[in-house]
């Protein structure tokens, strides 16, 4: 899970470290890097309790060829590997830029060294430039468009096309102005299947469209397995996560944010709104029994400094605060972040009962040092209070050598294996993989 980032609060440091990201090497030859070390602790003690560590050097993920793999929009575990979406060799124009789709698929092994890498171009949807979700399914995983269009795709665990795509609803040609277009979706896999939040409107789109949402839960051969269940009718932005059969879906709705929550057992959503002041609401998996909760990227204003803000959501979609907390705005899980947060999304895992957060901060990494870019690093504590109330240890990796240079875009995904986690961070040009342990 992610979602688009705002400036965050300067603050102390807890833990610190130092890393050289390197560029050179291939997907199958050994890369060569100049090392830097260092460990300061500034500002707070650190939590000695437990530890965060980059086990290794950072290294380039190239093709066979040696080019770049670039443009990472999404990754993730697929039994002892991981498979990465990424930019496309292929590409069309677009009011005179040229526009690549995400469609190359790559195989890497756990520790980020490449596999193997098929560049599917526009022969999964022709012409389509918008993202697609990657959810994981019993035989290796699927993937769903996310913009216009819902059409579901196969793909084995070695990441390669299994038969023919199907629609989950159907097609409108672009000149219908009666029938219902599906606009955005967003899926979360739920034991047997996969429920999708669509949005809907009619065509053409203009400046006042308005878009109704849609709950469907389908099983992985896109069979509805409830009908398609209508919770809004001007959603926009819709989200959904799932857990222990509680559903929680999201979204924006007339500048404000709204949440809809199935607990287990429950016939009828409760609807909610939730304080965000108007920020993108994202919800999260807290736990496998039905846990579940709310990330969002707060604003600053004259009284509060903004930040990645968190709550965890009770069976009844309410908020869980402590008994004196009810702003909102005070649920800041990033107090302990340095600089501005800049990436164009923020990495949320939940692993071994932590809720575990990757972003990229701009700052001093030490008092006096220049402003860069530096990785954050944040495991938060999932118990029953709020989530900005639990034990967090924060640990910062200042990027040095030439892998280190983050472009326009910079991404970072978090990928988990029962001993270890392998970060993975680049941007529009390139794609560095590096070994983190937690103790």
């Amino acid at each position: 899970m992610s979602f688009p980032a705002f400036p965050r609060h300067l603050a102390l440091l807890a833990l610190a470290a130092a890393l050289n990201a390197c560029g050179g090497g291939s997907g199958s030859s050994s890369p060569t890097a100049d090392t830097t070390a260092a460990t300061t602790v500034i500002g707070t003690t650190p939590d000695t309790t437990g530890t965060i560590a980059i086990a290794g050097v950072a290294q380039a993920v190239k093709l066979p060829g040696g080019a770049a793999l670039a443009g990472m929009g999404d990754a993730m575990v697929v039994g002892d590997h991981i498979v990465v979406r990424s930019f496309s060799d292929s590409s069309i124009t677009v009011n005179g830029n040229k526009v690549h789709p995400r469609t190359r698929l790559s195989v890497l092994d756990q520790n980020g060294t490449l596999v193997s890498s098929t560049d599917y171009g526009f022969t999964l949807a022709a012409g389509y430039t918008g993202e697609w979700q990657m959810l994981a399914s019993p035989d290796g995983f699927v993937m769903v468009q996310s913009g216009p269009g819902t059409r579901l795709l196969h793909f084995d665990a070695q990441a390669k096309l299994v038969g023919e795509p199907l629609e989950l609803y159907p097609a409108v040609a672009a000149t219908s102005t009666t029938e219902l277009a599906s606009a955005e979706s967003s899926g979360a896999v739920d034991g047997n299947g996969f429920w999708l939040a669509t949005t809907f409107s009619l065509l053409p789109i203009t400046e006042k469209t308005q878009y109704i949402l849609k709950l469907c839960k389908f099983d992985f051969n896109g069979r509805q397995l409830t009908p398609p269940l209508q919770i809004s009718t001007q959603a926009v932005h819709p989200h959904i996560a799932a857990s222990g059969s509680a559903v929680l879906a999201a979204w924006l709705e007339g500048g404000g944010a709204m949440v809809a929550m199935w607990p287990k057992g429950l016939g009828a959503p409760v609807l909610r709104s939730l304080g965000t002041s108007g920020a993108q609401p994202y919800p999260i998996v807290l736990d496998t029994n039905g846990k579940l909760g709310v990330l969002w990227n707060g604003k600053a204003t004259l009284t509060s400094p903004g930040g990645v803000m968190g709550v965890a959501i009770d069976k009844n979609g309410v908020a869980v605060l402590p008994a004196d907390r009810i702003d909102l705005g005070k649920e800041t899980l990033s107090s302990h972040w340095p600089g501005n947060g800049r990436m164009a999304e923020v990495d949320a895992r939940v692993y071994k009962g932590s809720l575990l957060l990757a972003d990229v901060a701009v700052g001093a990494y030490s008092p006096g040092d220049p402003v860069g870019d530096v990785m954050v690093l944040a495991d938060y504590g999932v118990g029953t209070a709020a989530l900005s109330s639990q034990k967090e240890l924060i640990f910062r990796i200042k990027m040095t050598g030439t892998g280190s240079v983050l472009g326009s875009y910079p991404v970072m995904r978090q990928m988990l294996f029962a001993d270890h986690a392998t970060l993975l961070f680049g941007d529009e040009n390139h794609l560095e993989a590096v070994r983190v342990t937690r103790n």
